[in-house]
């Protein structure tokens, strides 16, 4: 749906909040699950969970201000549904838009952890992206299927900003 870039910011920032707590908790635990047989002690670390969010939370938002990445998603859902088709409409839109954030995130992330943080080599970030992807996909497309229409109807409230009609007929007809 066509919204002004007031909305489409609102909407981006407040979906992201949640995408990016989702991320680095998983994440997080992710790595303590790992580090947990190789004799590592380690707990959580809020400091790292604080850089990573609001990284995690900025890169996701700028993606959300793409208008090509939500485009991606709409053409691909339109040629297997209908709008009317409701949460099928919904998921399939969800299926393109979610894997660009989730291998931006993930990859991201999980370099800015390794490699720049812990002064891991490149190829750490390889590999901890391959190990994160899944886990970080399904957990990002549970959380940005249930919350976007929420969070895009708060947005174009807050922004004044309603729906426009479908089919192109004017409004109220």
């Amino acid at each position: 749906m066509p919204m002004k870039t007031s909305t489409r910011f609102v909407k981006a920032a407040l979906l992201n909040l949640c995408t990016a707590a989702v991320l680095c908790t998983l994440c997080e635990w992710l790595a303590l699950y790992v580090f947990a047989d190789t004799g590592y002690q380690i707990g959580w670390q809020w400091g790292l969970f604080g850089i990573n969010f609001v990284f995690a939370w900025c890169v996701a938002t700028i993606i959300g201000m793409i208008p090509q990445v939500v485009d991606l998603g709409f053409n691909f859902a339109i040629k297997h549904a209908k709008p009317e088709d409701g949460a099928k409409f919904g998921a399939l839109i969800n299926i393109p838009i979610n894997t660009v954030y989730s291998v931006v995130l993930c990859y991201l992330v999980g370099a800015l952890d390794a490699c720049v943080l812990n002064g891991a080599p490149f190829i750490a970030s390889i590999f901890g992206f391959f190990q994160n992807i899944i886990p970080v996909w399904i957990a990002c497309f549970v959380v940005t299927f249930l919350l976007q229409g929420p969070i895009e109807g708060f947005a174009r409230k807050v922004c004044n900003d309603p729906v426009p009609p479908m089919g192109g007929a004017p409004a109220g007809k």
